[in-house]
C-alpha cells in the first residue's frame, strides 16, 4: 500500500478539482498524512506571486518524499522543473487527472513523468469525488477556464478558455451529495454566470439552478463569482423563488473608478452597475453582496482611489476582500506606466478593508435580535459556543455564527437561532 498526502494550495475551485483527483486513487494507494506519506501531490495556485512562493516554499519544504506537482502552476513549467526540484518526480495539468492513478504508479516504478498538454476544448469531466471540505458544505465546480481576459488576470492562460461542465454530470453530484447528507451546495467557476453559453449557446445558470432546486432534500445552494454582467432578471428570480437559494451573491467587481475599470478590461459604466445592484436589492430583498476589489492597480491616482473606498460606502456592501494588486508576467498590466509602490499599495488596502470593517459592523449590528436559520458546523470548547454560517456567510472567506444552546445541537444540521451580538465580521446567537 503506497501511502499518499495531498496540499491543496489556492481556490475553492483547486478543492474540487483535488476531491476529483483522490477519487481516482486505486486500491493500491492509500490517503495519509503528511509524515507518513511516501508520495505528496501539491496541488498548486499560480494567480499570484504570493500564490506561486507558496508552491515553491511547500516544495522546497519536502525534500524526503516524492512530490506529483499538480495544478495551475504546472501549465507554465517545462521539463528542466525537474533539475531544481529533484524531489519532484511527475508534473501533471489539468486536462490529465485523470490519469493520475497511472502516473502516480510510475512514479513508484521510479519513472519521472512530464504530463502537460494543451487545455482541450471541452470540460475534462471527472464524476468522481472524495470530500475533503468539511462535513457540512462542498464546492461544486461547473466551468473551467475563462473568455474575459482582464489585464490584471492571468486564469486564462493558465486555464484556458471557457468550458462548461454538462449539466447531467452536476446535478448527478449534487444528488449523490445531498444523499449521504451534505447541507450546503456552492457552485464555483471562475465566471459562474456564464455557465452554458459554450456548450448549449445560451446562458444557462437559471435552468441549472431550476434543476437543482427540484432535488429532494434540505439543502442550501450558493452561487460563488458571478459577474454583474451575466446578472439577469431571470436569474434574479429564480435566486427570490425558493429557500433552497442562499439569498447571497458573489460579485467580482475590482474597481469603483470607471477610467481604472476601463483599463482593468472590465465594464466600466458606474451608473448601469448602481442600477444593476439596485434592480439585485429589488428582486431579491435581503441579500447578501460580497465583492472583491483590486488596490493599487497601475496608473491609480489619490483621486480614483477615493473613488474605491466612495464607491464601497455608497454601494454598502455586506463583505469586501481588497486585494492589492499583483504586478504578474504575462498580463497587459504588466507594463502598463505609473505602477503603485508596494507601501502604497499596502496602504490603501489597509484602509479600504478598514472602511469594510464599519460597514460590515453596522450591518452586523442591524440583525441582532432577528432570528435566522444556521448550519451548525462545529463546537467550540473555549467559548463553550457551536460555530455556525447562515446564508449570510459563505464558508471559509465570510464570518461565523457563535451559538449558545441549553440542549445538544447536531452537528452539520440546520438550527433556528435568534442574533443576540455581532463584530465587525461574526454574530453571537442563541438557539431557539
Amino acid at each position: 500500500m503506497v501511502k499518499v498526502a495531498v496540499i491543496t494550495l489556492g481556490c475553492p475551485k483547486n478543492i474540487a478539482d483535488t476531491e476529483s483527483v483522490i477519487a481516482e486513487f486505486s486500491a493500491g494507494f492509500q490517503l495519509s498524512n503528511l509524515s507518513g506519506a511516501d508520495i505528496v501531490i501539491i496541488n498548486s495556485c499560480a494567480f499570484l506571486k504570493v500564490a506561486r512562493d507558496e508552491v515553491y516554499e511547500n516544495i522546497e519544504a519536502i525534500r524526503e518524499k516524492r512530490i506529483v506537482l499538480i495544478g495551475c502552476l504546472t501549465t507554465q513549467l517545462k521539463k528542466d522543473f525537474f533539475d531544481q526540484y529533484p524531489q519532484v518526480k511527475a508534473i501533471v495539468s489539468p486536462v490529465n487527472y485523470g490519469r493520475i492513478d497511472g502516473i502516480l504508479k510510475r512514479v513508484v516504478k521510479g519513472e519521472t513523468v512530464f504530463c502537460v498538454d494543451p487545455e482541450p476544448d471541452r470540460f475534462t469531466d471527472m464524476p468522481g469525488k472524495f470530500l475533503i471540505t468539511p462535513p457540512g458544505f462542498s464546492y461544486v465546480k461547473i466551468a473551467e477556464g475563462c473568455n474575459n481576459g482582464c489585464a490584471f488576470c492571468l486564469i486564462p492562460r493558465l486555464r484556458g478558455n471557457y468550458r462548461s461542465r454538462p449539466m447531467q454530470s452536476i446535478i448527478s453530484e449534487i444528488r449523490q451529495l445531498v444523499k449521504i447528507g451534505i447541507k450546503e451546495i456552492v457552485l464555483v467557476a471562475q465566471d459562474t454566470g456564464f455557465y452554458g453559453a459554450d456548450l448549449y449557446k445560451r446562458k444557462a445558470l437559471p435552468e441549472l439552478l431550476k434543476k437543482i432546486i427540484s432535488i429532494k432534500g434540505d439543502f442550501w445552494v450558493r452561487l460563488l463569482y458571478v459577474y454583474p454582467e451575466r446578472i439577469t432578471d431571470e436569474l434574479l428570480k429564480i435566486v427570490a423563488s425558493s429557500d433552497k437559494i442562499c439569498k447571497y451573491l458573489d460579485m467580482p467587481l475590482q474597481h469603483g473608478d470607471p477610467d481604472i475599470l476601463k483599463a482593468m478590461r472590465r465594464p466600466y459604466d458606474m451608473k448601469l452597475l448602481s442600477e444593476k445592484i439596485a434592480k439585485i436589492r429589488k428582486m431579491v430583498p435581503c441579500i447578501a453582496l460580497r465583492t472583491s476589489m483590486i488596490a493599487g492597480f497601475p496608473g491609480e491616482t489619490k483621486k480614483q482611489f477615493k473613488n474605491l473606498l466612495k464607491f464601497i460606502k455608497d454601494i454598502n456592501f455586506d463583505h469586501v476582500g481588497v486585494f492589492k494588486y499583483s504586478r504578474e508576467p504575462g498580463t497587459p498590466a504588466h507594463s502598463f506606466k505609473g505602477q503603485v509602490s508596494s507601501p502604497e499599495k499596502d496602504k490603501r488596502r489597509g484602509e479600504a478593508m478598514l472602511l469594510q470593517q464599519k460597514i460590515s459592523l453596522k450591518k452586523n449590528q442591524a440583525i441582532v435580535g432577528t432570528v435566522c436559520r444556521v448550519l451548525v458546523e462545529d463546537f467550540d470548547d473555549e467559548r463553550g459556543a457551536y460555530i455556525g454560517r447562515s446564508a449570510k456567510f459563505a464558508p471559509e472567506v465570510d464570518g461565523k455564527v457563535y451559538i449558545k444552546s441549553a440542549k445538544k445541537l447536531r452537528l452539520n444540521e440546520f438550527a433556528d437561532v435568534k442574533i443576540t451580538g455581532a463584530s465587525e465580521y461574526d454574530l453571537i446567537a442563541e438557539a431557539i
